[in-house]
C-alpha cells in the first residue's frame, strides 16, 4: 500500500538471479530492488556472457569490471568471483549487498555504491526471485562477491544489457524490533505484540487525530542509527484512523519491506520521521493525509483522505559510503 516507484521486470532467463538495476534513460539514479533470473551459458552452446569479463578479487576495494565492449549477452550469466566465509545463505533471509551496475553496450558504471549510490538487497524465497535464483542464493555465503549478466527495462521501457557485481555484506536479523521499552505518550492506541513480533492495536482510536504526523518509540533500539539515503529494512502494520481496521501488513506477507530513506518512493509521512532512530527499534507513526495519501481531491488513492496508523520495527539501515 505504500507508495513506491514501481519495480521493473526483467528479460533474464535460467538459472540464478538478482536485483539489476533500473536505468534512466541517461543511465542515472538505478535502483537495485528488483529481481531477475540469470543463468550461465548462452544460446546455442556459445560461451558464458561472463566468460569475457574480468573481475577484481580485493573484497576491500571498488570492484574493477573489464570487457571489450560492446558484451554480447545472448543468455543470462552469473557466477562467484569471490566465495565468502560468512554463514551460507538460507531460506527466508534477507540480504544486504554493495552493488556497481555496468552497461554491457558501452562498458560505462550507470550506479556504484562505493561512488554514493545507495545499498541494496533483497529477500531469498523461491516464491520471490525465482527457483532457479532461490538454487543459486542458498549456494553462496556471506562475504561473497558475485557477478550476473542480463537485462533490464529502463524508464522508457527499453531493455538494456547490463552486468551487476555485487559484495553480500549481511543478512538481515533479527527480523523484529529488540530493545528497551519506549515512553509512549497514552493518547493513542496501546500496540500488544504475536509470538513473532506482528503488532496489533488494542482498540480503535479515539477523538480527533493530529495535525501532522507524530512519532512515539515503542521500542528503543540499540543499533545504529537511521539516516537519509539508507536503504533502509522494515517490518510494518498500518490501520485507518477512523475505524482500527487493518489495510496492510508485510508480516502478513512474511516479507520485509525495504526502500532507500528520503529519496520519495514512499509517503512523506515515514520519508520524514524514520530518520535518526537506532535500528531494533519499533515507532508508532500517525500520518494524516497531507502526509499520506492526500485529499480525496487530490487523490484517487483508496486511503485517500484518511489518517493513518502505523507501526514499523526498524530491522537494518544499510548507509551510503562516507
Amino acid at each position: 500500500m505504500i507508495r513506491r516507484r514501481t519495480l521493473l521486470t526483467t528479460a533474464l532467463a535460467a538459472s540464478a538471479v538478482i536485483g539489476l538495476a533500473a536505468c534512466s534513460e541517461d543511465g542515472s539514479d538505478p535502483e537495485a530492488t528488483g529481481a531477475s533470473d540469470a543463468g550461465g551459458g548462452s544460446e546455442g552452446g556459445g560461451p558464458p556472457a561472463l566468460s569475457g569479463v574480468t573481475i577484481s578479487e580485493d573484497l576491500g576495494a571498488e570492484p574493477t569490471v573489464e570487457f571489450s565492449a560492446p558484451l554480447s549477452i545472448s543468455a543470462a550469466d552469473a557466477e562467484v568471483v569471490v566465495p565468502g566465509d560468512g554463514a551460507t545463505i538460507a531460506e527466508g533471509d534477507t540480504l544486504i549487498w554493495r552493488s556497481l551496475y555496468v552497461d554491457a553496450s558501452s562498458g560505462e558504471t550507470l550506479q556504484s555504491w562505493w561512488q554514493g549510490a545507495p545499498a541494496g538487497g533483497l529477500q531469498v524465497t523461491a516464491d520471490g526471485v525465482g527457483q532457479a535464483a532461490f538454487d543459486v542464493f542458498t549456494t553462496m555465503t556471506v562475504g561473497s562477491r558475485f557477478a550476473m549478466a542480463g537485462w533490464q527495462q529502463d524508464q522508457s521501457g527499453q531493455a538494456r544489457s547490463l552486468i551487476q557485481v555485487a559484495d553480500i555484506d549481511r543478512i538481515v536479523e533479527p527480523l523484529r524490533a529488540e530493545g528497551e521499552p519506549g515512553d509512549p505518550s497514552g493518547d493513542f492506541p496501546a500496540v500488544t505484540l504475536g509470538e513473532n513480533g506482528a503488532p496489533a492495536l488494542e482498540g480503535a482510536p479515539e477523538g480527533d487525530p493530529p495535525s501532522g504526523t507524530t512519532r512515539e518509540e515503542l521500542i528503543v533500539g540499540t543499533g545504529d542509527t537511521t539516516r537519509e539515503g539508507d536503504y533502509l529494512v522494515m517490518h510494518y502494520t498500518g490501520w485507518s484512523w477512523a475505524d482500527g481496521k487493518q489495510f496492510d501488513s508485510s508480516w502478513d506477507r512474511g516479507a520485509p519491506f525495504s526502500f532507500v530513506q528520503g529519496s520519495g518512493k514512499v509517503i512523506a509521512g515515514w520519508d520524514q520521521n524514520l530518520l535518526d532512530l537506532p535500528v531494533g527499534s519499533q515507532v508508532m507513526l500517525v500520518v494524516p493525509p497531507a502526509e499520506a495519501y492526500g485529499t480525496t481531491e487530490e487523490s484517487q488513492h483508496e486511503l485517500a483522505g484518511q489518517t493513518l496508523i502505523f507501526v514499523i520495527d526498524i530491522l537494518d539501515a544499510a548507509h551510503r559510503v562516507d
